[in-house]
């Protein structure tokens, strides 16, 4: 049920990821900033909780999960104010240069210091916020 009278999750981030040290850090630093987060293991399953329920945050670990551009086409169809963020220890995809500039709407590397990352997660979550000069409403 795409965009239906569904409850929006507030302040909660799908992280799609394997359950590794990396990971449950991550997850780990995301909950002290008071954000929930829910690990899936792929994008399909990524799906199947936004059928369930609206979100704003899907967080894809570049590294460790294969993408497939008709789902995430299809995500950014049904779910417009879903927020697809890409997270990795390299600077440049070749193999996601479609993803990268047509559904991922931002992409920040794997660090100790996620601080660029919280700033957008905060914007997604508070609209009146500029990411950028992306400006307001802007898809991320």
């Amino acid at each position: 049920m795409p965009n239906g009278a569904r409850n929006m999750a507030k302040n909660v981030v799908i992280v799609v990821g394997w359950d590794d040290n990396h990971t449950k850090d991550l997850c780990s630093l995301l909950e002290k900033e008071l954000y929930r987060t829910l690990l899936v293991p792929s994008l399909s399953d990524a799906k199947t909780q936004i059928e369930k329920q609206d979100y704003r945050v899907l967080l894809i670990d570049l590294d460790q999960i294969t993408l497939d551009n008709r789902l995430l086409k299809e995500l950014c169809k049904d779910y417009p104010v879903l927020s697809l963020i890409g997270l990795s220890s390299r600077r440049f995809h070749q193999e996601l240069e479609e993803a990268m500039s047509r559904y991922i709407g931002a992409c920040f590397e794997k660090s100790e210091d996620y601080e660029d990352l919280l700033y957008w997660l905060k914007a997604v979550f508070d609209p009146s916020i500029d990411r950028g000069g992306q400006g307001k409403g802007f898809r991320v």
